[in-house]
């Protein structure tokens, strides 16, 4: 699972009250002792579970319950306690509500559509880079808490050409001459292409391309074309992105694909969770 350093869950806490919480300052919260207690509103798929406990705990608070990321909860479901200094507990209550809100209801969604294309198939659901810029470590913790995999960490670990390389380099034609250059060279990496039809798949797959992506193709000729690329080149792996919805991923799932690309779950609404924070009574 993603690992988190200290210094980035402080650096959370501090972007909000870098200084002092001033209402609790001034109302003169300090010494109370006090429960912080959340609670789901609607059936949810936890994510960002350890991180959230681990700022009240920076905060010299105690953690009593903590659900763990990945489990699916009921509505009114309690899944996370915390006492401590009621000062404390007020100033990680936002940090951690925003953390929660955000990113379960990222992995709410993405569990969703996972749950659509098992359902139906034995692929993968692939989640882009298309995160907020200084989001990719919640972001990926979302959608692995969902049972979803990352389409690519970052530009430095796959080798994927896009219409925008072949511009540069001479067009369709010279992905022949650069295939195996690329492969001597990266001899531990698989070759990804994009491509827009089937001509283009032909091409990249005779040149020696490992994998193909489609992108925005239609349903019923993506099946066609996948059908055909199968039968000539068993070995090369075909993955479909764009246009990948709620409501049509399922016939995607069916065409014969190899995975399933898409990165509208980082749009996800937040999921509705509720948090009071009384006194112990003592």
């Amino acid at each position: 699972m993603i690992f988190f350093q200290t210094h980035e869950i402080e650096a959370w806490i501090n972007e909000d009250a870098p200084l002092i919480d001033l209402t609790s300052h001034l109302l003169e919260i300090h010494e109370q002792q006090a429960i912080l207690t959340v609670r789901t509103r609607h059936a949810t798929r936890l994510t960002l579970m350890e991180e959230a406990a681990r700022i009240f705990e920076i905060l010299g608070a105690q953690v009593c319950l903590q659900l763990p990321s990945g489990e699916d909860v009921e509505s009114q479901k309690i899944i996370l306690q915390i006492k401590g200094r009621a000062d404390a507990l007020h100033r990680g209550w936002k940090v951690a509500m925003n953390l929660l809100e955000y990113f379960c209801g990222i992995a709410t969604q993405t569990a969703q559509m996972v749950a659509e294309v098992q359902a139906v198939s034995d692929i993968p659901l692939l989640v882009t880079r298309k995160h907020l810029p200084g989001m990719k470590k919640p972001m990926i913790k979302a959608i692995l808490s969902a049972g979803a995999h990352p389409h690519r960490l970052g530009l430095s670990e796959t080798i994927l050409v896009f219409e925008n390389h072949l511009n540069i380099i001479g067009g369709r034609d010279a992905i022949a001459e650069q295939i195996p250059l690329i492969k001597t060279a990266a001899c531990e990496k698989k070759i990804s292409i994009e491509c827009d039809t089937l001509e283009q798949a032909i091409q990249a797959a005779q040149a020696g391309s490992d994998l193909i992506q489609f992108d925005k193709i239609e349903l019923n000729q993506l099946a066609q074309w996948v059908k055909q690329l199968k039968a000539q080149y068993p070995l090369l792996t075909i993955i479909i992105a764009g246009g990948i919805t709620p409501q049509n991923i399922q016939d995607y799932a069916k065409t014969g694909v190899d995975g399933i690309v898409l990165s509208s779950v980082y749009h996800a609404k937040p999921a509705d969770l509720g948090v009071t924070i009384n006194l112990i009574d003592r």
